[in-house]
C-alpha cells in the first residue's frame, strides 16, 4: 500500500471513532446532580430575597420578624448577614440619642434573642442612662460586671463610680434620706464593704434619728477608706446625740402614767407605760388606721391576768416617743375597751429610762 493510501485510511478509521463517540448516548443526570444544579442556580436569589426581606422588616419596625430572616440569612450568606447586623447597631446608636421608644423596643428584640450579649448589655446601660432610670442603670452595670473582662470590668467601675456619686449627690441635695437608703442597701448587695456606699447609708440614718442603725452602718465600714476625716465627723455627731437625754411628759392615769406615742410618722396616739409588758401593743382600732399597712407577722400566745390569750403581731415602719425613733418596731394587736394600747419594755429596754413622778415625766438617755 502506497504512503498516500495508508494516510487515508487513518483518516477514515479517526472519522468513524469520532462519529460514534457523538452519537453514543450520555448517561443522564442523577435527581441529587440535579437538585444541585437549581439550587446554585436559586440560592442567589434566595439571599437577596431574605435581605430585602430583613431590610424592608426592620424599615417598618418589625424587629422580631427581621431578626428571624437575620438569622436564616446568617446561615446561607453570612457576610451580608454580618453588614445587615451591623447596620442595625449603628441605627440603635442614633436611635439612644433621637429616639428612646424604638430604641427600647428594638433593645428588647436584640435581647430576647441573645440575653448574655456584652455588647447588648452595654447598650441597655445606654438606654437606661438616656431615659433617666438612673437606679435601674446602676443595677444592670452590676449585673453585667460578671460577664466582663479584666479590661472592661475596670471602666464599669470607673461608670459605676460616676453613677453612684452623681446619684448620692442629687439625692443629698434634694434631703431626700429614704431613697439614699433603699438604693445604697441594694448596692452593698453588690458589694457589701464598699465605703462610699456605707458613709452616705450612714449618715442618711442619722439625718432620720436612726441613731442605732447610723453606729451599725458605721461599725461596717472596711478598715482601709479614704473617708476617714468624714466617718469621725459623723461618729461624734451620733455620740452627741446619743448621749443627750430626753424628757417626755407623762400624763397621771390612775397609779400609771400614759404617754404620746407617733406611728410611721402621721398617727398619733396615747399609750399607757407597762414595764411588766414586754412587747408595745396597740388596740385593734389603731393597727386598722396605720398607713401603710403593718406588716403581719403571725399570731403569738401571751399571759394577761385573764390568763392566756391569741394576739398578732406586726412589724410598723417606725415608732417615736419624744425624740426617739425606732425602725422596724413589732408591736401586738389587743382587744381594749379603755382605748389605750401598752408601751412595753421591747422599747423601754433600748434606753436607761427613768419615771420621774415629781415631774411627771420619763427619762431617757443611751445606754
Amino acid at each position: 500500500m502506497s504512503h498516500y493510501a495508508k494516510l487515508i485510511t487513518l483518516l477514515l478509521i479517526g472519522s468513524l471513532s469520532l462519529n460514534a463517540y457523538l452519537l453514543w448516548p450520555q448517561p443522564a443526570l442523577t435527581k441529587v446532580q440535579k437538585t444541585q444544579s437549581t439550587q446554585q442556580s436559586v440560592l442567589p436569589k434566595q439571599q437577596n430575597t431574605l435581605l430585602n426581606t430583613a431590610k424592608q422588616q426592620f424599615k417598618k419596625h418589625q424587629f422580631e420578624a427581621a431578626l428571624n430572616s437575620y438569622q436564616q440569612l446568617k446561615n446561607s450568606n453570612p457576610e451580608s448577614a454580618k453588614k445587615l447586623y451591623s447596620s442595625w447597631l449603628v441605627q440603635l446608636k442614633t436611635w439612644l440619642s433621637s429616639n428612646l421608644l424604638l430604641s427600647e423596643s428594638f433593645l428588647n428584640a436584640l435581647l430576647n434573642n441573645s440575653p448574655y450579649n456584652v455588647e447588648l448589655l452595654n447598650f441597655q446601660v445606654e438606654y437606661l442612662i438616656s431615659s433617666e432610670q438612673t437606679q435601674n442603670a446602676i443595677i444592670a452595670l452590676f449585673e453585667l460586671f460578671p460577664l466582663l473582662s479584666a479590661d472592661q470590668q475596670s471602666n464599669a467601675n470607673t461608670r459605676l463610680n460616676t453613677l453612684t456619686q452623681n446619684e448620692l449627690h442629687t439625692l443629698t441635695e434634694q434631703q431626700n434620706w429614704q431613697a439614699i437608703i433603699e438604693q445604697t442597701q441594694i448596692w452593698l448587695d453588690y458589694k457589701s464593704d464598699n465605703a462610699q456606699f456605707l458613709y452616705p447609708l450612714a449618715y442618711a440614718y442619722y439625718q432620720q434619728g436612726d441613731l442605732i442603725s447610723a453606729q451599725a452602718t458605721l461599725d461596717r465600714m472596711p478598715n482601709q477608706h479614704n473617708l476617714k476625716s468624714q466617718v469621725q465627723t459623723l461618729q461624734a455627731m451620733i455620740n452627741k446625740a446619743q448621749s443627750q437625754d430626753d424628757f417626755v411628759a407623762l400624763t397621771p392615769y390612775g397609779a400609771h402614767y400614759l404617754i404620746n406615742t407617733e406611728i410611721n410618722n402621721n398617727l398619733s396616739t396615747e399609750l399607757m407605760i407597762d414595764t411588766g409588758a414586754s412587747v408595745t401593743s396597740l388596740p385593734t382600732s389603731i393597727i386598722e388606721q396605720i398607713s401603710p399597712q403593718p406588716l403581719y407577722l403571725g399570731d403569738v400566745t401571751v399571759n394577761t391576768a385573764n390568763g392566756q390569750i391569741i394576739v398578732k403581731r406586726y412589724q410598723i415602719e417606725s415608732f417615736k416617743v419624744g425624740s426617739q425613733i425606732i425602725y422596724g418596731f413589732e408591736v401586738l394587736s389587743i382587744e381594749n375597751t379603755r382605748g389605750q394600747g401598752l408601751l412595753g419594755m421591747n422599747f423601754l429596754s433600748r434606753f436607761k429610762f427613768n419615771i420621774n413622778q415629781q415631774t411627771d415625766e420619763l427619762e431617757l438617755s443611751a445606754k
